[in-house]
């Protein structure tokens, strides 16, 4: 895979887990309105199981580990198809099929998010968030059409104060089209809707979309403006991923510009921060990206030892 590549999957793997985040809290939502409404002084056993396996899953997906995840979702879709709890049903069935887009297996993915749709009396927020599943489904099949066609649809079900993460992704589609000016003019609609409606989370993604357009367009000074932004709400938010990711984005953008030496510090920079956060899958870009800025740097030996070092990661998991 080239480097511009990895941009757009690294981008790619921080929306999945800002999505999957926000679904298991509004999965824990609807648990407790199931339960008798937000001010429901206590939760059944079987409620307090399936709030047990939806945080189980979020940490897991804050590890990487989404083998585990899945197993947790699954186990809480169980459970709330055992009481009819029909919205935890249809988020937790949205919580599977972005986890099956994460492992490539972009059939099941379609297939659970058409099983989620296809529930009755679901109200739109969810089905607003199906439908914004589904138009990243079509994106990463490539369709730019009918991507852009469901985030429409789910702009129209429930803009609410996730308007800015439609947005978002509509400008991810222009920017995989290789339309950089139209995916910067979205980013920007998306900017400010995130401003608004205190979308912290969405607006650092907004930033990093301006980045990659301007680091496309070869306005690097300004794409690390935007990153640098982007990395300062990371923190604020504590997201140890997305640290990490904006982090190999910035080493990335380093090597663009063949400044070897700053992009193997951002670079270890990330490895600390994705080591230390348990992230096995951030590590392994991390020794990735390294080896690959120490080829680039003529120091084979060193980009040997990270290899090596990410092989026996790898054999030990």
């Amino acid at each position: 895979m080239n480097k511009d590549g990895a941009v757009e999957q690294q981008s790619s793997r921080a929306k999945v887990t800002t999505v999957l985040l926000r679904y298991c809290a509004i999965a824990l939502l609807f648990v407790f309105i199931g339960c008798g409404g937000p001010s429901a002084p206590t939760l059944s056993a079987v409620h307090e199981k399936a709030v047990e396996h939806n945080q189980k899953a979020a940490k897991a997906v804050e590890k990487g580990d989404y083998e585990k995840a899945l197993a947790y979702y699954t186990e809480a879709l169980k459970i709330n198809r055992s009481i009819e709890n029909t919205e935890g049903i249809a988020v937790n069935l949205i919580n599977i099929a972005v986890l099956f887009q994460k492992k490539g297996d972009v059939s099941r993915d379609h297939e659970f998010i058409d099983i989620a749709l296809s529930i009755p009396g679901i109200n739109n927020e969810i089905r607003s968030d199906a439908a914004y599943e589904k138009a990243r489904i079509y994106l990463k099949e490539k369709n730019f059409a009918k991507a852009k066609e469901w985030v429409n649809i789910s702009l129209s079900l429930n803009k609410g104060i996730f308007e800015g993460s439609r947005w978002n992704l509509m400008g991810r589609i222009s920017f995989t089209e290789g339309k950089y000016d139209e995916a910067l003019t979205m980013a920007n609609t998306a900017l400010n809707l995130n401003i608004e409606n205190k979308q912290r989370s969405e607006e650092a993604n907004s930033f990093r979309l301006m980045a990659e357009v301007n680091a496309k367009k070869g306005t690097y000074s300004e794409s690390k403006t935007y990153y640098i932004k982007a990395l300062e709400i990371d923190k604020e938010l504590g997201n140890s991923k997305k640290i990490a990711m904006t982090l190999r984005a910035m080493g990335m953008l380093s090597l663009k510009q063949g400044n070897l030496t700053d992009a193997v510090m951002f670079y270890m920079r990330a490895y600390d921060v994705s080591s230390n956060a348990g992230d096995k899958e951030g590590v392994l870009e991390a020794l990735d990206s390294l080896s690959d800025a120490y080829r680039k740097s003529g120091n084979e030996k060193k980009a040997e030892e990270m290899m090596e070092k990410k092989a026996d990661m790898e054999k030990k998991h």
